[in-house]
């Protein structure tokens, strides 16, 4: 099962992601991949509330900075939180050359987009969270342009697979795809 919750910049996505995933659990592993990097005092800071939050959670989390390896911890009953395919996409396609040419970018996606789909065939559920960038028009740079063009084609893939899609306004979960798990 995959459920996918987008929205804008602290709209109140991430809560209501770990909360769907503690849902889905119900007390067995959660695993969260944590992909922001600590570049600047902005991001130590978001990822300290992050880490904060989900200590005064009644969850236990095995954090994954890396995902790499996660697909062989997977257990059918493990539920994995994804925050977030957003800053993952940047990460994976800024690490090399890929972003230069279009064939390339979307090569990068669909390996992406294949990582989730296989720990989604494992576990019980994955729960992605992504930011809607879309609204701002088309950027002028090129890798800007293609990260956003991937990243869309990614949120189409995933949403097209999920049993249920939300997005996060003020937060407030205005769900868009199937029913929000209870």
């Amino acid at each position: 099962m995959i459920v996918f919750v987008s929205g804008a910049v602290r709209s109140g996505k991430s809560e209501a992601a770990e909360v769907c995933a503690i849902r889905l659990a119900a007390g067995e592993t959660l695993h969260y991949v944590a992909t922001a990097r600590a570049a600047d005092a902005e991001m130590k800071e978001r990822i300290r509330r992050h880490q904060e939050r989900r200590m005064r959670m009644a969850a236990s989390w095995v954090v994954w900075e890396a995902p790499d390896q996660l697909l062989a911890a997977l257990r059918p009953s493990d539920v994995v939180l994804l925050d977030c395919l957003t800053m993952w996409w940047a990460n994976v396609l800024f690490a090399g050359d890929e972003w230069k040419t279009e064939e390339g970018a979307f090569a990068a996606a669909r390996c992406l987009l294949d990582q989730v789909q296989m720990w989604a065939a494992v576990c019980r559920a994955v729960v992605i969270v992504s930011n809607e960038l879309f609204s701002g028009g088309v950027p002028d740079d090129l890798g800007t342009f293609r990260y956003m063009k991937t990243l869309g084609w990614l949120h189409q893939q995933l949403v097209a697979e999920a049993e249920a899609a939300a997005m996060v306004e003020c937060g407030l979960l205005r769900v868009k795809k199937g029913q929000w798990p209870q």
